[in-house]
């Protein structure tokens, strides 16, 4: 569902400069931001043609006209879509949109990109010319330019959200929210919807404001139940940066494109040891109460092995204490670990999860027995890519998830690296 500014307030004219209505012939359809003088960063789910890399959409972006009914401000053809890789049109992951103008904008302010991780609480600015009614079978839409404040809320307690909308339906979020989605409401019935999508997520801040994510998806409008959901800059900061210093002719300092060449040479084999874990001496960074875990100073053929099986209500897990990477400067976070799977069915998951900067971000991989491995052998080469910009610390969780009480992994070792 795209999004809207309920119970928001007009936006004072020229505060936002860098807010962007996306117009076809039918008029406003969709927001952005102007992030470079020649790019507009907006929502996948905005595209005007097919996915990917395309060329004359056939829409223009509208800068620095506070009021849509007016001629203010400037009107540029959009030369190119460049929609993220991974976007997904069922999920709405990756729901991000990278526009490059025909000409460049002159006398519009830029505002800037974050690669921070947005705290849990921190209160944050959503604009747009979206519908204003609360109301989900009416649509009221403003002339002028809206704003509210919203604050964020975990990934977590995001991903718990169930309650009932769309007439009588009972609905939930449940397993929808990904790493790459950033969720935040307020209890005054304020939101963003219809008319919103893809314009910009900022914290104000008085030297320049920073976009930290993209108006993306929710369950109705300033639902008391459902936050809304925005994709998280800090996730897929990199391919915006790279896609800015590509296709931009004047690309922002702040992007340090001239290091993109010699990053991308440095992160060649640039992985860098955080913590690693081989059981030699019991759980180690997995000491924590409440694992359904036992330890073994050897098992099938390895020494220092913990195995984990499935408990009350088919599922087991252990999980590592919190694992500090302040003040780094990793972009992606990788675990791999040697395991080995006893008795499991074919419906059985193995299942790694973590949660960054306690539960603000969260995901999950799982191996399932039927399609990822075999039984009774050992697997020393698997792995879990995540990202991590500008996180303060990070746990870990195995899971094993099965129809009974017999299923059970051993895992002989774990080790964490961050890639820069």
């Amino acid at each position: 569902m795209t999004m809207r500014v309920i119970g928001g307030t007009e936006a004072t004219k020229g505060r936002y400069s860098y807010a962007v209505s996306l117009q076809d012939k039918f008029g406003h359809f969709c927001g952005g931001s102007l992030i470079a003088k020649d790019i507009v960063l907006s929502a996948a789910h905005c595209m005007g043609t097919e996915g990917g890399y395309n060329q004359d959409p056939g829409y223009n972006a509208v800068i620095g006209r506070h009021n849509l009914n007016t001629t203010e401000g400037v009107e540029v053809s959009v030369k190119t879509e460049i929609t993220h890789p991974d976007y997904d049109w069922g999920t709405t992951n990756n729901d991000f949109m990278i526009l490059v103008l025909n000409q460049s904008i002159t006398g519009a302010g830029l505002v800037r990109v974050s690669p921070d991780i947005v705290p849990v609480g921190q209160g944050v600015t959503v604009m747009g010319w979206g519908d204003t009614d609360i109301a989900d079978h009416l649509q009221t839409m403003p002339d002028e330019l809206m704003e509210t404040e919203v604050f964020v809320v975990s990934n977590e307690e995001c991903d718990q959200s169930k309650g009932t909308a769309g007439g009588g339906y009972e609905l939930d979020y449940h397993g929808q929210i990904t790493e790459n989605m950033l969720c935040a409401e307020d209890v005054t019935a304020e939101d963003a919807c219809q008319g919103d999508s893809g314009g910009p997520l900022v914290i104000k801040d008085s030297s320049g404001d920073l976009q930290v994510g993209v108006v993306s998806w929710g369950i109705s409008c300033a639902h008391d139940d459902f936050p809304g959901v925005y994709s998280r800059i800090s996730a897929q900061y990199e391919w915006i940066r790279q896609q800015v210093c590509a296709e931009s002719s004047e690309p922002p300092a702040s992007f340090e494109c001239e290091s993109l060449a010699l990053q991308a040479s440095s992160n060649v084999g640039g992985w860098t040891p955080i913590v690693s874990e081989d059981f030699a001496g019991g759980f180690g960074m997995f000491d924590r109460h409440g694992n359904d875990a036992t330890h073994y100073n050897a098992a099938m053929n390895r020494d220092g092995v913990v195995r984990i099986h499935t408990g009350e209500g088919g599922i087991s897990t252990m999980k590592s204490n919190t694992i500090s990477i302040q003040s780094s400067t990793f972009t992606r976070i990788k675990v791999s670990f040697s395991f080995y799977a006893i008795a499991m069915d074919h419906s059985d998951d193995l299942c790694l999860d973590y949660e960054i900067d306690d539960g603000a971000i969260t995901g999950e991989k799982c191996w399932s027995s039927l399609h990822a491995f075999e039984l009774s052998r050992w697997y020393d080469d698997m792995s879990f890519e995540f990202s991590s910009s500008n996180a303060q610390n990070l746990s870990i969780r195995f899971s094993v998830k099965g129809d009974d009480v017999v299923d059970e992994v051993m895992i002989s070792s774990v080790s964490i690296e961050g890639l820069e």
